[in-house]
């Protein structure tokens, strides 16, 4: 119990580091990968909906603090493309990391929409505008990001033995 609180922070942790300080770097244009939501899926893909979600709130408010953002937006965002990742994980057979960047690309475009949807929700008048160009290159970035974080998210949840990602 105490090793898999240890990991959850220690990914956290890590993630939050890299989105802040390698994501910037490596941007193409205005798109930027989201190393936190990547994190939060792959996280979500190997230990259910209930730590997705906790994991996407934690990475979230996490993001929220450290950025100009309005807080709990990202959040919110996170909370629930973590849950509905995790509840993925029983209902898709697979090895491959193909399955895990798929997920991610969908959760990528879910994740914006509701960020979106919540701005305009609460009158937020000073939001990015909607282009779902640079959504789709968000979520193309964070599916190829997977391939680097998915099988390091893999080792560190003890999981590399399972053949069934998705029972």
């Amino acid at each position: 119990m105490v090793h898999r609180r240890l990991t959850f922070f220690a990914v956290l942790v890590v993630a939050l580091l890299l989105q802040l300080t390698v994501s910037p770097e490596i941007g193409i244009g205005s798109v930027k990968p989201d190393i936190l939501l990547v994190a939060t899926i792959c996280w979500a893909l190997f230990e259910g909906p209930g730590q997705g979600a906790l994991f996407g709130f934690c990475a979230g408010l996490l993001e929220g603090i450290f950025s100009t953002a309005v807080l709990g937006v990202s959040a919110f965002a996170k909370i629930i493309v973590g849950y509905f990742s995790g509840e993925l994980r029983q209902r898709v057979i697979s090895k491959s990391v193909i399955w895990p960047m798929i997920i991610v690309f969908f959760g990528s475009i879910l994740q914006e929409l509701i960020r979106f949807a919540t701005w305009a929700l609460v009158g937020l008048e000073q939001r990015p505008p909607f282009n779902f160009g640079i959504i789709a290159g968000l979520a193309l970035y964070n599916a190829l990001v997977t391939l680097v974080i998915y099988p390091v998210i893999r080792h560190f949840t003890g999981q590399e033995d399972r053949a069934l990602m998705f029972p």
